[in-house]
């Protein structure tokens, strides 16, 4: 196990490898010649092409990281950092050192649990020389940190999914609800499911993913109803539960929901699922349907949840990222460290070719997308959010399965 420490020592003192899945940081041994071959007869075999290793005259690129790093939220944000410092070292690792026209120099701060804790911490960072800012987390940080980047001109790539704060020269890099509503509306209506249900929190997101999915599916000549909205209580969601099942209970058999879409996830689903349990709804008869809060790898072992679906990226990618996180830090990731290695590769990819090391927007908004290690094809926008094909899994004892893939592209 390598500590972050070492990481960044590693890469300050320009002892860049070349990265592999399993073990980022260890230099490739030179490959054993076979049994019985001859050396050359003249002169030697030829030489691996130089790879990481940065020259000492070109500008340096100063990009500040805004995560948690202290507070309720202070593990999120470590496992961020580390997933970006992994990132930069493997964006150096994998760029052939005689294209190597700038030194990404990674300033981490902490966004605190605040949007007053990111505002300070991201001033700090204009000041020390950040030209670009990967981060913050929580949209109401971003807000509050817009006007300051705007008057530096500096660009923020954003953890936040929360659209209504993208802008020119502020992206959003998290999984929109929006996008994962319309690719599961999309797939539910080829599968001629007709009548859906709706169980989401009394919350912004609850009542956004409600209005999306109304909208997506009426404009397909489907019924949304019934809708229950509760507050995070049991008692609350025993009563929008038993609401639902007695809307459920008088209409005729045809006329029954054939699927519930649940907007929640983490111990709200698991009291969904037991207030589900103790009504007369067959279960086995109805799709249950949710959001990307749904890649936890704790809903394989709920029987209840065998079956059910959610959009996501497709998870073999999110499997190799966390495979070589775990090599190099001796823990798994969280879902959201993803997000981090995937941001920082894009930056360090655009930053460290760069003659001047200018980070161009132009190149950030590259119609035909990237390829991200951890979460497979994106883009971002020019006004500012993104977008991500998304495949439609299914949850099995087994692990999550993919039953509709996502497009490997963005050309029409």
């Amino acid at each position: 196990m390598m500590t972050r420490s070492f990481l960044i020592a590693a890469l300050a003192s320009l002892l860049v490898a070349s990265a592999c899945s399993t073990a980022p940081l260890k230099r490739p041994s030179a490959p054993s010649a076979p049994t019985g071959a001859q050396p050359p007869l003249i002169g030697e075999a030829p030489s691996v092409p130089s790879r990481g290793v940065i020259p000492a005259d070109v500008p340096v690129v100063k990009v500040a990281l805004l995560v948690p790093l202290s507070g309720k939220s202070m593990a999120v944000g470590s496992a961020m950092l580390d997933a970006a410092t992994m990132a930069l070292h493997n964006a150096y690792g994998n760029t052939p050192s005689d294209a190597i026209k700038s030194r990404v120099v990674l300033l981490p701060k902490d966004s605190g649990n605040t949007p007053a804790d990111s505002a300070r911490v991201a001033k700090q960072a204009i000041e020390q020389g950040a030209s670009f800012i990967v981060g913050p987390l929580f949209s109401q940080s971003v807000s509050v940190i817009a006007p300051m980047t705007k008057e530096a001109g500096i660009t923020m790539l954003t953890f936040s999914n929360n659209q209504a704060i993208a802008a020119d020269g502020i992206y959003t890099f998290g999984f929109l609800p929006e996008q994962q509503v319309e690719r599961m509306a999309e797939y539910m209506f080829l599968q001629n499911i007709q009548r859906i249900a709706v169980l989401a929190p009394n919350d912004a997101y609850g009542q956004k993913v409600l209005d999306v999915l109304r909208e997506e599916m009426g404009r397909r000549g489907v019924q949304v109803t019934p809708s229950e909205l509760y507050a995070p209580s049991p008692v609350n969601i025993d009563a929008a539960v038993s609401r639902l099942a007695a809307s459920y209970g008088n209409v005729a058999d045809d006329r029954k929901f054939q699927a519930i879409f649940i907007v929640d996830g983490g111990s709200q689903l698991k009291n969904i699922l037991t207030s589900l349990k103790k009504t007369s709804i067959d279960l086995s008869k109805i799709k249950l349907i949710g959001t990307g809060q749904w890649d936890d790898p704790e809903l394989l072992s709920i029987p209840e949840m065998h079956g059910a679906l959610f959009p996501s990226a497709p998870p073999a990618t999110y499997q190799n990222f966390e495979r070589q996180f775990n090599t190099v830090y001796g823990y798994k990731p969280i879902r959201l460290a993803s997000l981090a290695y995937d941001a920082m590769s894009l930056v360090a990819g655009i930053a460290i070719t760069s003659p001047n090391g200018h980070i161009d927007r132009a190149a950030l908004t590259d119609p035909r997308g990237y390829v991200g290690t951890a979460n497979s094809l994106y883009r971002l926008m020019p006004n500012g959010t993104s977008e991500r094909p998304l495949s439609i899994l299914e949850i099995t004892p087994t692990g999550f399965k993919v039953i509709d893939p996502a497009k490997k592209s963005f050309e029409r």
